[in-house]
């Protein structure tokens, strides 16, 4: 059974072929006046340039006519623009999406839109802004084209994100999930925050009795395109063109104003206002013009990804402290499920982080919390100012611990279809046999805790989770590979090398401290050359070229040190932030971690780059995948389990697997598989056996229902290698 390729409706294809050849036309006809707009500027300059070569000859009527000429050639370039953005003929985004009913699954915080637990994580402030976009901007903007608002909840849906259908005391204007608003005290005015719901919030789309509906998935992926920044309608751009309109059009503008400013809508407070706004618009257009001109992200991420490292990287070593730090970002990767990640040894696709609030504070950094680090002249700060971030620190621990009651999203039988329990019962000894040995989790031993989370409480889970060589697993492997090989320069932060090295030296130390402790607790010998151990590591610490993996990580303790000095935290403190007392190890390797499977079906498309459609195609040989897939917003195919075959709207993205960083290959169950032996040479992404259609679908009917809790204890493992001679940088001899 052979996947075909996934294509809107056919129905619609020959309407939007011709509709395809209208645009054409319509391009050219617009081209053509472009053009001649573009002459009458030009011309209009080089009149105005003359007329100063030939000084003896200006009039004053002269001067005013080309003056105005100039003027109005200019704004009517810049309206025919704000035209063409608005309504770009290739748009991605629909103009209308369907009304429907959206189901809450109990998923440990309630089936209510309004518990308390839903509300908290949807709309709590997490530090972040879009260049400092006002949040009462953003709430009376209209949209470019219309006198409707910017946030009218069916133009937000239609834009991929997802609206409640009611207000409530923590989102009184009835914004999109993830959206909330924090104050800044160097604007002294509520900013527009963005937090971790607005990517960690999926919504499946299907039909019941008849209707759509919505099946809501909290800590699911959104399904929006965020950072998309083609004039194709989405966010971004939409917003652009809004705040565009309104800085340009003096009746916009004017009804803005009087929104904006209430009672203090004075002519000095408008004049401050346009200004303003002005501004921000000219500072996210010259970012995005940059990133365009400089080609830093040339895959295109579509709608539920972003090149998240990439991302997080140009913003913090770029953005806000040397643009000699860009790097090209080719490896978007799909917002990954939130839901029993505090239970994890090592989180993140690339098993790099340990510690929940070293995550937190990086994902924050990567939506627009500031890092300032260095003064108007592009000197270091005072070693007292640096690393003081405008993360609200305090809130990310509100929703960490917020997140531990959060549990996979259960099948939902009523509106999905009943779950055959005797394939699934055949599904499960599958899963056991070829699935378990990766994807897994075991639980971690007293020592392993009381090592990594020493604050864990007595019978609650802390999970090993397996993670996997890149050239073993096979998917694609820019992610891991940028990862670990892109470097970046620290040296414009002020800190030294000796300085870098006394942080990351006091975290591996207070590491050994911990295991030496349980060691000798338990008539155990303490570790062998583990100080010289460490002082290899952290001698090979070198600022001005440090991977962007280390960085962040270095970065993060940084951030962390400063907060806890500046608010008085006791060391019991602090360890309660960090999550259970888990330190920010360093992790840089070419691995991928095989995530526990506990919810799975609600979390299509799949790989770590969304490239394979549905759980189905995930079973088939890699040559056997859809080559090239629609995306308009997530529909879902219960049967296949996944994006479903048939697109709501014409409006999306086609995802082309043939693209670097696109790459659907690997993770293969396919004929010419060994079974794994440890020291075996690699497979390179084949993981199993070629599987019989029948055991595919019973395999599908399983991981509907699979749950990793509770987790198996860990199998000991063999004892490490005796260890090997340990050169002493302070004598020069073997240890």
């Amino acid at each position: 059974m052979e996947p075909e390729d996934y294509r809107p409706a056919s129905r619609w294809t020959r309407f939007w072929i011709a509709v395809g050849d209208w645009a054409r036309l319509l391009w050219q006809v617009l081209s053509a006046i472009l053009t001649y707009l573009w002459r009458l500027v030009s011309d209009s300059i080089r009149s105005v340039w003359r007329s100063f070569i030939d000084f003896p000859s200006w009039t004053l009527l002269g001067v005013l006519r080309n003056v105005f000429i100039g003027a109005v050639a200019l704004w009517v370039l810049l309206v025919v623009g704000l035209w063409l953005i608005v309504r770009h003929p290739g748009t991605m985004v629909a103009r209308h999406v369907p009304d429907t009913t959206i189901y809450y699954l109990d998923q440990g915080w309630g089936s209510a839109a309004t518990s308390e637990r839903r509300q908290l994580y949807y709309y709590t402030p997490q530090g972040t802004s879009i260049s400092g976009i006002r949040y009462s901007w953003f709430v009376e903007l209209e949209q470019a084209d219309s006198r409707e608002k910017f946030i009218e909840p069916q133009h937000m849906r239609a834009l991929g994100f997802f609206v409640d259908p009611s207000r409530t005391d923590m989102n009184p204007d009835q914004l999109p999930v993830g959206f909330a608003r924090h104050y800044d005290d160097r604007l002294r005015e509520d900013v527009l925050d963005i937090s971790c719901a607005a990517c960690h919030t999926g919504e499946l789309h299907t039909s019941y009795k008849g209707r759509p509906v919505a099946i809501r998935i909290d800590g699911g992926q959104a399904m929006h395109a965020f950072t998309a920044t083609e004039p194709a309608g989405q966010f971004g751009p939409s917003l652009l063109a809004a705040m565009f309109a309104t800085y340009l059009q003096p009746f916009k503008f004017s009804r803005f104003a009087e929104r904006v400013l209430g009672s203090y809508n004075t002519s000095s407070a408008r004049d401050a206002l346009h200004a303003e706004l002005g501004g921000v618009f000219w500072t996210i257009l010259k970012q995005t013009v940059h990133d365009k001109t400089h080609n830093l992200y040339p895959i295109e991420e579509g709608f539920g990804r972003t090149d998240a490292i990439a991302r997080i990287s140009n913003k913090v070593f770029a953005d806000q402290l040397d643009v000699a730090n860009d790097r090209q970002g080719n490896a978007p990767v799909s917002y990954p499920p939130v839901w029993d990640i505090w239970k994890y040894d090592w989180v993140q696709y690339t098993a790099s982080v340990a510690q929940s609030l070293s995550r937190n504070i990086g994902e924050s950094f990567g939506v627009g919390a500031d890092l300032p680090m260095m003064d108007a002249y592009g000197r270091p700060l005072p070693p007292d100012q640096r690393f003081v971030s405008q993360t609200l620190i305090d809130n990310l621990k509100l929703i960490e611990d917020n997140l531990q009651l959060l549990k996979p999203p259960p099948w939902p039988e009523e509106l999905l279809g009943r779950i055959d329990r005797e394939k699934a019962a055949r599904g499960r000894k599958l899963y056991e046999e070829h699935c378990a040995h990766c994807h897994q989790p075991c639980e971690i031993d007293d020592e392993g805790r009381a090592v990594a989370v020493p604050l864990r409480k007595k019978g609650e889970p802390f999970w090993r989770t397996t993670a996997i060589p890149v050239q073993e697993v096979g998917t694609d492997p820019n992610a891991a590979l940028n990862f670990v090989n892109v470097r970046v320069s620290l040296e414009k932060t002020g800190i030294t090398d000796q300085q870098a090295r006394e942080v990351v030296r006091e975290l591996l130390q207070e590491n050994i401290k911990r295991q030496n402790a349980y060691r000798k607790a338990h008539n155990q010998p303490p570790l062998a050359n583990a100080e010289c151990s460490i002082e290899q590591q952290v001698q090979a610490i070198n600022v001005k070229s440090v991977t962007i993996g280390a960085g962040l990580n270095l970065l993060g303790q940084l951030v962390q040190k400063q907060f806890f000095e500046r608010h008085g935290f006791t060391e019991q403190q602090k360890l309660e932030y960090y999550g259970s007392g888990a330190l920010d190890l360093p992790r840089v390797e070419l691995i991928y971690k095989a995530r526990p499977l506990a919810g799975v079906w609600a979390t299509g498309p799949y790989l770590h780059n969304g490239s394979v459609p549905t759980l189905y195609q995930m079973l088939l040989p890699a040559n056997q995948r859809a080559k090239k897939f629609f995306i308009s917003r997530m529909n879902f195919d219960p049967i296949q389990v996944g994006l479903s075959r048939e697109a709501s709207s014409d409006k999306g993205f086609w995802f082309d697997t043939s693209i670097d960083g696109n790459r659907n290959i690997g993770h293969e169950f396919r004929a010419g598989y060994s079974p794994y032996r440890a020291g075996a040479p690699a497979q390179y992404g084949v993981i199993g056996p070629e599987l019989k259609d029948n055991e595919r679908w019973d395999l599908i009917e399983y991981l509907k229902i699979h749950s990793d809790d509770p987790a198996p204890a860990c199998q000991a493992e063999p004892p490490p290698p005796p260890p090997v001679a340990c050169i002493d940088s302070k004598s020069g001899g073997a240890k």
